[in-house]
């Protein structure tokens, strides 16, 4: 595995691969990527790039598509998703041409699994993957002040840390409001804390972690309070359901792992100081009770999909579930 920095510094040289794997699914880095080949190889000339879809082509289409030559050799940027859904004849194809890459055609593949599949575990015999998780803190930092300093803004380290704790889940969201944030300052140079929290969300999202937090602690009041401010302001049960979920599959995973080897897990989409306290927060509730709140919250997610629901209603029973010792 190769850091994406090492390989946009090929790229700076000139240096350009014939096949790229990239294995992790933050959206920001993978396109941040490809952006930066096409740039390097067409320069300010014709683009010729294509993203090949395994839900809209045939997996000999896929494989015809990239070994097919135009009678002039142009160089052309072939992009394919997750790989690994290829099937049959083309899963070996693929392998192969891995090994034998076709001359001026370049070759993007992207697997959104952290996890390798058969076919990548292949791959990866020939092609070293790129990781394109989303990054530990300490490199996030450097990405939040490469975002601001292309968009000709200065942010200091108390602003930087505020933005990544609301926003920090992946790259994308943080780019989202780093532009969020430049677009609204105008000419002005420096970025404060009163930038960070008005246009970053910061009061929805510092709101919400907290939410999280007290759940994590079992805390029934300060549940109840911040649950029911959530509610009657900004957010819906939908739209907690997708952080709670998470939250309380990382206690799963944290259970299940506790005392054995842990698979990196870079990328969870809850914030980065729920990620934090996970280890904490499972020494608060038993196996058997993390299941029957995933239990729970796949019911409201059913019922707010399939009949009328009251979200206060729902809400208020899952801290009960969450919250009962």
């Amino acid at each position: 595995m190769i850091k994406i920095k090492t390989v946009l510094n090929e790229l700076k040289q000139n240096v350009v691969r014939p096949i790229y794997l990239l294995k992790g699914n933050d959206y920001f880095l993978q396109n941040f990527f490809v952006d930066y080949l096409t740039k390097t190889i067409f320069k300010s000339g014709t683009v010729e790039k294509f993203f090949l879809s395994i839900d809209e082509m045939s997996g000999k289409e896929i494989i015809d598509r990239i070994i097919n030559q135009d009678l002039f050799a142009s160089k052309k940027i072939f992009i394919l998703r997750n790989p690994q859904q290829l099937k049959g004849k083309a899963n070996l194809e693929l392998i192969k041409l891995c090994s034998k890459p076709i001359e001026n055609h370049i070759l993007v593949l992207i697997s959104d699994e952290w996890s390798s599949s058969i076919i990548i575990k292949k791959i990866e015999k020939v092609i070293t993957p790129i990781e394109t998780q989303t990054p530990y803190e300490n490199e996030i930092i450097k990405w939040v002040k490469y975002l601001f300093k292309i968009n000709r803004k200065v942010i200091d380290q108390e602003c930087i840390k505020l933005l990544i704790k609301n926003s920090g889940d992946t790259l994308s969201h943080l780019n989202n409001e780093v532009e969020k944030i430049c677009l609204s300052v105008g000419e002005r140079e420096l970025i404060n804390l009163n930038d960070v929290k008005m246009f970053s969300g910061w009061k929805r999202e510092h709101q919400r972690w907290e939410f999280l937090r007290s759940l994590g602690n079992k805390n029934y009041d300060e549940s109840m309070r911040l649950g029911k401010m959530l509610i009657n302001n900004q957010e819906t049960m939908t739209s907690l359901l997708y952080p709670l979920t998470y939250m309380f599959q990382e206690l799963l995973y944290e259970k299940i792992n506790t005392g054995t080897f842990v698979n990196n897990r870079n990328y969870i989409p809850i914030p980065p100081t729920i990620k934090k306290n996970i280890g904490t927060f499972s020494k608060n509730f038993t196996y058997s009770e993390i299941e029957f709140i995933i239990e729970c919250l796949r019911n409201i997610d059913i019922k707010q999909k399939t009949s009328l629901s009251i979200d206060e209603t729902d809400l208020v029973q899952l801290i009960s579930n969450v919250t009962k010792k």
